[in-house]
């Protein structure tokens, strides 16, 4: 028996080691294996596909850094006689990555001068100190320095915020309950102010018996909680709450009065946390930790929602904007402007619904339903008057230590706010933009960002003194921004990942891998077209959790396109949604950087996040369709096969049946239930 079990622990052990080899097992063998394609389609499709499949799989299981396979194109494509090395190359510096760059830049400058920190705390400080507001803050925050700066810079920033306040909120949540118990008594006494004066005769505190009559040689002087201020010996104290000035310093007790002797005994305030028992500690501690959870959740969750606000907001966006211009051209009208006109509503009420959710499951707002709905009249007059600040003085401490604001941070936010405008305003379609000032189709959204880029690199840092105003000697000054802090924290590997993705795409087009998918494809015709964007997007939301949200859209976002075309529908009616779902992965720790800083601060569960994170998906699934048969339709005339989309299929069939479809389904014109049954 021992030497039958010996070859098996050996054997076990083996297979051990090479599990924990399993990167570079797979990272060898997937080549081999994949081999199968181009040998089987020994043409230009077969090596196209396998150069896709090679790369899927190693952004799926990370086999080498995301920014290593991205390099990928530049060896295989050359190599298999696809496409030439100077037109891969191209692609990693394209003007839609030149976009990104720039905007990076400005990102930087912020959060060197801390702008970010400064306009967070100053929403934070606005909101108050009710959990549910301070949810609501942390989301609005975290939500719109998500559309300008990187996902895990906000989170990251964020985080540690949130637990500063979190503890605070559970560490004075006993407290909160004593004075909330004693306003509510308070408040009864001084309705009955006229009933509940009573004479004491004797004063008993805490085991020191004082009689009244040696108050006077005392002369402590009782203020009542009205700020009415009573000699001891008066004879007369208001029932509640009073303060006690006496040489040791003020101290706090509560009246209670004996009906029999008629006497009224004072305690310290600390007699009065005796009514709050076990049972009350444990719901506390619940709803403590439901607290943290709910918190930690609605900043990861806003990070990944405010990006998708902003073209530039995170990279899945700008996977889009550059596939669409090298695949169909510039006539598609993705650009900054009409990017937020079309996400940005979808963008608020998708943050809007995670507030609620949330709410709804980790703080009090089912309790409050059960209320208002037990007794609505008494539940509009209740009075929240209880304001904790220890919380507030957490925003308040960290702001006064930003100090006051320099010369560098209106600087920075002036820049800031301008590159915004140039972006919306370049070419809005609506109305004439100021890129038609110039060569039509030379300006784009990447020439501003450059020249906001280039300019924080000459702005003084502070205002320079010209021997009769500014700061400091004489002489020249530093500039907001220098190459250094540029370097360091600029995140190449992400500029390297969408060049990547741009030269996957290109590479695909050429080898005309695009155009057997689409004819294979031709058969869904009689699908109805909200039924293939809904299976589309549910497949890219499920993919999206196991892998980088960048590497999804690279994968989908030229297949979705060309079963558009298949289809004879706009490519954007199935690719924009499939974009906006790219970003909306809430279920697992591991699908986004903000969800993985949530995690790590040990609080959450991996239930936790699924619990949330399920309903928050499909929710939001339902809503990027919703947005792209309304915002889409106006901005982009998805319910239309454009003429830009004539590409390889021509000659396809047009569908009448999907055309109608979506025209039905623009809820614009038609009321939601006709919709339904459309």
């Amino acid at each position: 028996m021992e030497c039958t079990a010996q070859p098996q622990t050996e054997q076990r052990s083996t297979l051990a080691i090479i599990l924990s080899f399993y990167k570079t097992v797979i990272f060898l063998a997937a080549p081999v294996l994949l081999a199968v394609v181009p040998l089987y389609v020994p043409t230009s499709v077969g090596l196209g596909a396998y150069v896709a499949l090679l790369l899927a799989v190693y952004w799926v299981f990370e086999v080498v850094p995301l920014a290593v396979t991205a390099l990928l194109p530049i060896i295989l494509f050359p190599i298999l006689g696809i496409v030439d090395s100077k037109r891969v190359c191209s692609n990693y510096f394209k003007d839609t990555n030149v976009l990104f760059v720039g905007g990076l830049i400005v990102a930087v400058a912020v959060e060197k001068w801390n702008l970010h920190k400064r306009i967070a705390l100053r929403v934070l400080m606005m909101v108050g100190s009710k959990p549910r507001w301070i949810m609501f803050g942390f989301m609005l925050t975290t939500a719109f320095l998500s559309m300008w700066i990187s996902n895990t810079a906000t989170t990251a920033m964020m985080v540690p915020v949130a637990q500063a306040v979190v503890s605070q909120l559970c560490h004075h949540g006993e407290k909160i309950e004593v004075t909330r118990r004693r306003s509510i008594r308070m408040g009864s006494s001084k309705r009955k102010k006229s009933s509940v004066t009573q004479t004491i005769s004797k004063t008993s505190i805490k085991g020191i018996t004082t009689p009244s009559q040696d108050a006077e040689e005392r002369n402590p002087m009782l203020q009542s909680q009205n700020g009415d201020m009573a000699p001891a010996d008066s004879g007369e104290v208001e029932m509640g709450q009073i303060r006690v000035k006496t040489p040791d310093g003020e101290v706090t007790y509560v009246v209670k009065n004996d009906p029999v002797s008629k006497e009224s005994e004072i305690l310290p305030i600390e007699e009065e946390c005796e009514d709050i028992d076990d049972n009350f500690r444990q719901r506390q501690k619940k709803i403590d930790l439901n607290l943290q959870k709910g918190i930690f959740l609605c900043v990861a969750y806003a990070a990944n929602i405010g990006g998708t606000g902003t073209l530039t907001g995170t990279n899945p966006n700008l996977v889009l904007a550059g596939q669409v211009d090298s695949i169909y051209g510039r006539e598609a009208g993705i650009n900054f402007g009409t990017w937020c006109g079309y996400a940005f509503p979808g963008m608020v009420l998708t943050l809007f619904i995670c507030w609620v959710l949330l709410d709804f499951m980790f703080l009090d707002l089912r309790n409050e339903l059960k209320l208002f709905a037990k007794n609505p009249s008494v539940y509009l007059r209740r009075e929240e008057k209880h304001v904790d600040d220890a919380v507030k003085s957490i925003f308040y401490d960290q702001y006064q230590a930003l100090g006051p604001t320099s010369w560098a941070e209106i600087a920075v936010l002036c820049h800031f706010t301008f590159l915004a405008l140039l972006w919306l305003t370049r070419d809005p379609g609506f109305i004439p933009g100021w890129s038609d000032l110039f060569t039509e189709g030379y300006v784009t959204d990447a020439t501003a960002a450059v020249m906001i880029a280039v300019s924080l690199f000459v702005f003084p840092s502070r205002k320079p003194n010209l021997n009769c105003c500014g700061e400091g000697t004489a002489g020249p000054v530093p500039a907001v921004l220098d190459w250094k802090s540029v370097n360091n924290h600029l995140p190449w590997s992400v500029v390297i990942l969408l060049g990547g993705s741009f030269a996957l795409a290109d590479g695909i087009k050429v080898s005309g891998l695009t155009d057997v998918i689409g004819e294979q494809l031709t058969g869904l015709q009689s699908v109805p077209p909200f039924a293939v964007a809904l299976v589309s997007t549910i497949v890219v939301a499920i993919f999206t959790e196991i892998t980088s949200n960048t590497a999804t859209a690279t994968i989908f976002l030229p297949v979705l396109g060309k079963l558009a075309e298949a289809l004879h529908l706009n490519p954007l009616y199935l690719m924009l949604p499939a974009t906006l779902t790219c970003s909306f992965a809430f279920i697992l720790p591991i699908a986004t950087p903000p969800n993985a800083i949530a995690f790590s601060y040990g609080v959450l569960t991996v239930a936790d996040m699924v619990k949330a994170g399920t309903p928050m998906t499909i929710i939001a699934i339902f809503i990027a369709l919703l947005n792209t048969n309304l915002m889409g339709v106006a901005l982009f005339g998805v319910n239309n096969f454009p003429d830009w989309a004539i590409t390889t299929s021509a000659t396809a069939p047009v569908n009448t049946t999907a055309n109608i479809a979506i025209t039905c389904f623009n809820i614009s014109t038609i009321p939601p239930s006709v919709v339904l049954l459309t």
